[in-house]
């Protein structure tokens, strides 16, 4: 991984990779992972040296394995692609967590040469255990299941939280998870990037 952290500062990429909920992982091209965050034993029970260094092929689901694996290969194909799908893989207690993930294809970037892929649990453990992987809901299914947010919403101009019905103020991400049945996932759009990571970008 010090390909990759070596484009950022060691603080920033603390701040946002290391202490995310979610997993980001770096797979090389011969397909062994390169890193793994620490968020990967919340998830799954592994601690990071367990993972680093494995392909992690046989944590998928049997059921789940043929599919993601093809899927796979078809992204190594092209550079600059990105691409979410949702499998089951199997924690430390045995369980079967249910993964949302999303990979972009950075192999041809000299600073990473590898997948970045970002996974987070989007479900109970004991569900993921007999639910197939499945696709992401079709807007009028996922809307029709969507509940209103107030009309007027009191966001912090400096930290951007928000003021509840009680007068607190709170997350973004806690308010609109209590509101609506919406999860995140992290990322960071391209003008951000350059700005806090010029040399990454202007190389």
């Amino acid at each position: 991984m010090s390909q990759v952290s070596s484009a950022l500062s060691d603080a920033a990429f603390r701040l946002i990779v290391e202490n995310s909920e979610d997993i980001t992982a770096v797979r090389g091209a011969d397909g062994n992972i390169r890193y793994a965050s620490p968020s990967v034993q919340h998830v799954l029970g592994y601690k990071q040296q367990e993972v680093v260094g494995s392909t992690c092929f046989d944590l998928i689901h049997p059921e789940d394995r043929a599919n993601v694996l093809a899927a796979l290969k078809e992204f190594e194909k092209t550079p600059g692609a990105r691409d979410s799908i949702h499998w089951r893989a199997r924690h430390a207690d045995g369980s079967w967590v249910s993964l949302e993930v999303f990979a972009y294809n950075m192999l041809d970037d000299p600073a990473v040469r590898g997948l970045v892929i970002n996974g987070r649990d989007i479900g109970d453990r004991k569900q993921g255990e007999t639910a197939p992987a499945r696709p992401i809901p079709v807007l009028p299914e996922a809307a029709s299941n969507t509940l209103i947010l107030p009309a007027l919403l009191h966001i912090c101009a400096s930290c951007k939280k928000i003021r509840d019905e009680q007068g607190k103020w709170r997350d973004v991400e806690v308010y609109v998870r209590e509101h609506a049945p919406v999860e995140f996932s992290h990322g960071m759009c391209q003008e951000c990037a350059k700005h806090w990571y010029p040399d990454h970008y202007n190389k």
